[in-house]
């Protein structure tokens, strides 16, 4: 089996995995490991945890490739079994008074030091949002993922989706506003998450 250049298509990949090919599945992996990774922190918050979720993602796409549909993006498959994965841990740990990640949407996904920074407030401002507000701006604004493609992955609708950005420009505008008003907020934001390496739809 021949290895796969990097430009070859998710549907040629999916393809070639179908049919037990090793060498597409580690060119998927790489391809889409820091993507999900990133995906699966901001939702729980624990780089150990995430890893290992992304490993048992890649670990159901291999034992169930043969259920594959290239004809199907493979991107929103691989996000759509990562959330469930979280779903299924929170479902776990909640049982647990003592565990940390019972309540995941209460810890902030980062601690400024600088809290008079401005990328500081964007950031504290961003994780304030209510997880499921939060969830649909980071994909779509961090990972670049479509509304329709977060649409299925979280099975929710489109208007949903739609919805729940605008709840979440609307809120990051409000907390915002005192330190930067109108354009210039909305800049400062697109340019924070364009430092973060993610191309970003305009806002």
């Amino acid at each position: 089996m021949a290895s796969f250049a990097a430009d070859t298509s998710d549907a040629n990949l999916t393809a070639a995995i179908k049919a037990s090919d090793h060498h597409a599945f580690k060119a998927l992996y790489y391809r889409y490991f820091e993507a999900l990774f990133r995906f699966l922190w901001r939702q729980i918050n624990n780089e150990e945890l995430a890893k290992d979720l992304v490993q048992e993602v890649f670990s159901r796409v291999w034992k169930n490739r043969a259920h594959l549909d290239p004809a199907q993006p493979i991107k929103s498959y691989l996000y759509r079994i990562g959330h469930n994965l979280v779903i299924d841990h929170r479902r776990q740990t909640r049982h647990s008074v003592d565990s940390l990640e019972a309540h995941p949407e209460i810890e902030p996904a980062y601690h400024a030091e600088e809290p008079f920074e401005l990328t500081d407030k964007i950031e504290a401002a961003i994780s304030s949002l209510p997880e499921p507000v939060r969830l649909v701006f980071t994909m779509n604004r961090f990972e670049g993922v479509k509304y329709a493609e977060i649409a299925k992955i979280l099975n929710i609708s489109v208007k949903t989706v739609e919805a729940r950005m605008s709840k979440a420009l609307a809120s990051l505008r409000e907390k915002l506003a005192p330190f930067l008003a109108g354009l210039l907020l909305l800049w400062r934001i697109a340019h924070f998450v364009k430092m973060s390496g993610i191309g970003v739809e305009k806002l």
